[in-house]
């Protein structure tokens, strides 16, 4: 039975390497992250689909992983709206994450008219927060992935 598992996990771990060097897997787990816990549902696997292709890096990593974060994008859209409503001065408004989902699944392009202010608040409090957290973690999982 363990000898079954260890070939399992060898044949998941080679296929999400890929042969890729270290750089390329660590540039595929820290893009694939940054775009999973954009404040936007909906746009992150096309996003990340469409930079993965255009830079060869291993899609079905980042689409693994972006399915992961999806728990941690839902928790951090409302403080990313919180911090882009402080950077740009403006008043702050009240919807709950529950409001905000319900509006997604009920019609994505009414939400995005509607609640166009707060996603750009929200766009901006990520741009201003977890791009220069994951360039930060880029370079040390770069230096734990070449030790490996």
């Amino acid at each position: 039975m363990k000898a079954r598992l260890n070939k399992v996990k060898d044949k998941t771990t080679a296929l999400l390497k890929q042969g890729l060097t270290p750089k390329e897997l660590s540039q595929s787990i820290i893009v694939s992250g940054l775009l999973s816990i954009i404040p936007i549902l909906g746009v992150s696997t096309f996003m990340i689909t469409t930079v993965g292709l255009k830079r060869k890096l291993n899609l079905p990593l980042m689409i693994s992983l972006s399915y992961l974060m999806w728990p941690v994008q839902i928790f951090l859209i409302i403080p990313f709206i919180r911090v882009g409503e402080f950077i740009f001065s403006v008043p702050r408004n009240h919807h709950t994450i529950e409001e905000i989902i319900s509006s997604f699944q009920s019609s994505f392009f009414q939400t995005l008219s509607q609640l166009s202010f707060e996603l750009l608040c929200g766009l901006g409090g990520w741009l201003l927060t977890a791009v220069p957290v994951a360039i930060g973690i880029y370079w040390v999982s770069l230096l734990f992935l070449k030790r490996n």
